[in-house]
C-alpha cells in the first residue's frame, strides 16, 4: 500500500513538471531561464551567451 501511495506522489510530481514545461513552451518562454533574445526558446535563437 505504501508503494502505491509513493508511486502516486512521484507520478503527480512528474506530471506537474511536464505540465509546467508544456505551458512555458506554449507561452514562448525559454527553458534556460535567462530570458535573453538569443535563447533557443525564441525563434531563430542560438542559445545563451
Amino acid at each position: 500500500m505504501a508503494d502505491l501511495v509513493i508511486g502516486v506522489i512521484v507520478a503527480a510530481a512528474v506530471a506537474g513538471v511536464v505540465w509546467k514545461k508544456v505551458k512555458d513552451a506554449r507561452a514562448g518562454k525559454p527553458g534556460c531561464g535567462c530570458g535573453c533574445a538569443g535563447c533557443n526558446g525564441h525563434a531563430g535563437g542560438r542559445g545563451c551567451r
